[in-house]
């Protein structure tokens, strides 16, 4: 082989495999999006605007993140809204009271866990579906919050080092506290689904159960586990948007369930099991807060807005079967 040969087959090989990902589509939608933005809107890349992004995305970005979990075994988690109120709110109201934050962060935290362990038990013990059994949790957690509150936003709860945990102050130039530990969790979690037996395990009982269960696998241990996972990233996303608000409003929660469905889902996701990365999630979030930013930006009616989110997560989820379709069509002539 000639060297010339090599680097072409070099070449060939990396540029496959850039057209094989599944994040392949999505990520030139992004990329597409941007510059345009760029180009016919200058606020849009301002520093104040991407600081703007960038904080909006972290919420998504943790509740997605547990999502994938969770749509990776099989699952689907309604309750991460409500859950990421009634923890924002623990959070809000422990500090308030006095308590040291570290230790009202804590409770928070096993708050979120515990609901994620209720929703799996519910789903595997006394075989509710994942629908029903989160909706229901859904509604439980926005009424808990609406009775502690009365109503009334959680005030009072602020101090010096909360601002540096919402992103509200920096650490060091651009950088803050959800920025390294959206990275950190990012990176831990990417390593525990790609190289533990857990992640292993989660990604055969979302392809076939039964499968799974026939090679051994503790089905209902993994699936609940993969609830209180997205419990517990509830809980870090309640920590966080309370600190970014500065102010906690009995339903603040409302409606992120669905974001972190379609940050998931746009991200590569399947609903129907067995699929789904952590990287793809974190897409899935910039491409929502994206879209939300430039609406707000070009200055579309809010009537208008839910259209054009839920235009551009079809457009998202198409981008992504594209590339996935190449994919296969590649494997194919490989294998001829």
């Amino acid at each position: 082989m000639t060297p010339n040969s090599a680097v072409d087959n070099s070449s060939n090989s990396l540029r496959n495999r850039v057209l094989q990902d599944p994040s392949f589509g999505i990520v030139s939608l992004l990329i597409t999006v941007i510059i345009a933005m760029t180009i016919l809107e200058p606020s849009f890349a301002t520093s104040g605007n991407v600081t703007n992004i960038i904080n909006a995305m972290m919420t998504v970005s943790f509740l997605a993140i547990g999502m994938t979990v969770v749509l990776i075994a099989g699952g689907l988690d309604l309750s991460v809204g409500s859950t990421m109120a009634v923890t924002a709110g623990v959070a809000g109201k422990f500090i308030a009271y006095g308590m040291p934050m570290g230790v009202a962060f804590m409770w928070s935290l096993a708050i979120g866990v515990g609901i994620g362990l209720i929703n799996g038990l519910l789903i595997t013990k006394l075989g509710i579906p994942d629908f029903i059994a989160t909706l229901a949790m859904l509604g439980i957690g926005q009424g808990v919050i609406l009775f502690w509150t009365q109503g009334v936003p959680i005030l009072g709860y602020m101090n010096d080092a909360y601002y540096y945990i919402g992103g509200l102050e920096k650490i060091v130039g651009p950088i803050s506290v959800p920025m390294i530990v959206v990275v950190v969790i990012s990176v831990v979690m990417a390593i525990v689904l790609k190289r533990t037996k857990f992640g292993l395990e989660l990604y055969a009982v979302g392809s076939s159960p039964i499968s799974a269960r026939n090679a051994g696998v503790n089905t209902h241990a993994i699936k609940i586990s993969a609830y209180a996972i997205s419990g517990l990233f509830a809980a870090v996303a309640g920590i966080h948007i309370a600190g970014r608000t500065t102010t906690i409003p009995p339903l603040i929660g409302k409606g992120y369930e669905i974001s972190a469905i379609a940050a998931a889902v746009i991200g590569g996701a399947s609903l129907l099991g067995g699929k789904g990365r952590i990287i793809g999630a974190l897409i899935g979030a910039l491409t929502l807060t994206l879209t939300r930013n430039i609406i707000n930006l070009i200055g579309i009616e809010s009537s208008w807005q839910a259209i054009v989110t839920g235009s551009v997560l079809i457009a998202a989820v198409l981008a992504n079967r594209a590339s996935a379709g190449f994919s296969r069509k590649r494997l194919r002539r490989m294998n001829t």
